[in-house]
């Protein structure tokens, strides 16, 4: 397959800084798509020829750079890379590190979240030269993990949030995000994201309004509001499938 053959999605407001670079890759038709489905690289039981492939797909498409996997718990844990962090760990020969979300400053690596029906968040400071790539499911919305993220790049890195642009990747739309035990799932304080009378909610706007909450622009912010569910042929989701396949999400800078 060469590189032209690989299709991704981007944003439009990542795609003007020309020293931006990311993607969303969907499902990749044709014959060879058994092959390059986009599995969890860390060790839940998928067969490493498949994690090498689907390292070999990113690769094509954004050159060879290294590449940053997290094992992605649900959880709150974010990580911070400079120059120096990453340099040791890739060292030791280490790709995939527990947390849900990863910030740096460092431009030709490439951060990547695995989903299939949650966000993957992107973030970039256009002044600071700062990426950050957040997996963000139900249970890190209602963590607010997304907030979370931007007070760390905040903190350590002097970001200005008024700065900050983010990407909201195809994820579970509230025409899909049922939850019919809401209320043991959901606290209440965050029931007004629920569509009318119907256990449905708009993790789509909870996810603008952590940001916004955080100072973010309106205006900078771009969700791709296609839901996963209802578009099984271009992307995985667990709800509407029960997969454990996955779908990339990569940003870098150049």
């Amino acid at each position: 397959m060469e590189k032209t053959d690989i299709r991704v999605h981007e944003f439009a407001l990542f795609k003007q800084d020309p020293h931006m670079v990311h993607g969303i890759f969907p499902r990749q038709g044709g014959p060879l798509a058994g092959s390059i489905d986009l599995r969890n690289p860390a060790d839940s039981g998928d067969e490493p020829l498949a994690r090498e492939v689907c390292r070999d797909l990113v690769v094509k498409k954004m050159g060879k750079k290294p590449l940053v996997f997290l094992n992605q718990v649900h959880g709150d844990q974010i990580r911070v890379w400079t120059k120096n962090d990453l340099n040791n760990l890739m060292e030791a020969g280490k790709r995939v590190y527990t947390a849900d979300a990863v910030i740096t400053d460092v431009k030709g690596v490439v951060l990547v979240i695995l989903v299939a029906d949650c966000q993957a968040v992107m973030l970039y400071d256009p002044q600071k030269k700062i990426i950050a790539n957040v997996h963000s499911g139900w249970r890190g919305s209602i963590n607010n993990i997304i907030g979370k993220c931007v007070d760390k790049m905040i903190l350590a890195f002097g970001c200005q949030p008024e700065q900050l642009l983010a990407g909201i990747s195809p994820s579970l739309g509230p025409c899909c995000s049922e939850f019919v035990n809401y209320k043991d799932e959901i606290p209440e304080k965050l029931w007004t994201y629920k569509i009318k009378d119907k256990p449905y909610f708009d993790f789509w706007k909870m996810s603008a309004d952590q940001l916004m909450d955080k100072g973010v622009r309106k205006e900078h912010i771009e969700n791709m509001k296609i839901c996963t569910k209802c578009h099984p042929q271009e992307f995985y989701s667990f709800r509407g499938e029960n997969t454990t396949d996955r779908f990339a999400c990569v940003i870098s800078m150049a």
